[in-house]
């Protein structure tokens, strides 16, 4: 078990005056947000198309943060989120986001093993008591796309309720994946399991791992995961994970990287029928895809110019 305590400004170094100057307004946004949490199942929405709409990287690491690979810390980027494995590196990791002027995600991997599908909430508190102080953090995610390792309902509100204990202030993420069966008892959906809920769809497939097509289908199971959340979560804001990627296995099942276009609409329809109120980029690396985002820094312009117009409120 790995044990901390609160920290309050862990050898923080000063923000650039250009980047503070960018990005100031939207991150004491994205600290309200987190701050305003009263109670279990309760957050604030941002508003698309603003400057308080979060646009987040999946997954740098604190090298390539350091080193601003492909212009990640100096764009328009507001959060990122990170695997960590303790409370250390945890701590690390918060430092250099700082610098970035990056609020943090964590999802701790010892709490939750989404290869054997357990979940342990004893050792949430913890890792959260070492980090919940840290001006850099702006929250958790639980669990990732649960339903493919068996995780149930129980286990999801388990994990809501050990990292809502530890610390009420900051929110706790919940990533849904099969969203055609979101909410439904393969992929359950329900109250006191996340204060804002997170889905991903990859759309951008190949059948020769050379042509393209997309899947048309997302809308339709938009609008079903916005009215399942509506119901029963009034108060969650719906956040959404589109694909960068290209990933060209199981054959069945290929992955092929977007055009801008393609990204662009990708973005749109997340507005438009989820009412997404932020946009995440999976992701920046998997050494098992043929292409992510580390390795493609004409992908990471177009998120960035994505972002810039989305906080400019042009993005159509």
């Amino acid at each position: 078990m790995v044990r901390g305590s609160p920290v309050a400004n862990h050898g923080l170094m000063r923000v650039p005056t250009l980047l503070r100057s960018r990005r100031t307004a939207l991150l004491l946004t994205a600290a309200l947000v987190a701050g305003s949490l009263a109670g279990a199942g309760a957050a604030s929405a941002v508003t698309p198309y603003s400057r308080t709409t979060p646009v987040i990287l999946f997954g740098p690491t604190p090298e390539d943060l350091a080193a601003n690979k492909n212009g990640i810390c100096s764009g328009n980027f507001t959060h990122v989120f990170r695997n960590v494995g303790g409370a250390a590196s945890a701590l690390t990791y918060l430092d250099v986001a700082a610098r970035c002027d990056l609020k943090v995600i964590f999802f701790f991997s010892t709490t939750a093993d989404h290869t054997r599908g357990i979940v342990y909430p004893s050792r949430v508190a913890p890792l959260v008591n070492a980090v919940k102080g840290h001006p850099a953090l702006f929250g958790y995610l639980s669990v990732k796309e649960p339903s493919w390792v068996g995780i149930t309902a129980t286990e999801i509100k388990s994990l809501y309720s050990a990292y809502r204990a530890a610390d009420p202030s900051h929110p706790v993420i919940g990533l849904w994946g099969d969203i055609p069966h979101f909410g439904m008892s393969v992929n359950p959906y329900t109250a006191g399991m996340a204060d804002i809920v997170m889905v991903d769809w990859y759309p951008v497939e190949t059948t020769t791992g050379t042509n393209t097509t997309y899947l048309t289908t997302g809308p339709t199971h938009y609008k079903r995961v916005r009215a399942a959340v509506v119901a029963k979560t009034p108060a969650a804001p719906i956040w959404l994970m589109v694909q960068t990627h290209k990933y060209l296995k199981p054959a069945t099942h290929k992955k092929q990287r977007p055009s801008q276009a393609l990204l662009s609409r990708q973005v749109r329809e997340g507005f438009v029928y989820l009412g997404a109120k932020a946009i995440a980029f999976h992701t920046w690396s998997n050494v098992n895809y043929a292409m992510d985002q580390r390795r493609d820094p004409t992908m990471v312009a177009w998120m960035n110019d994505l972002a810039r117009r989305i906080q400019a409120g042009t993005f159509q």
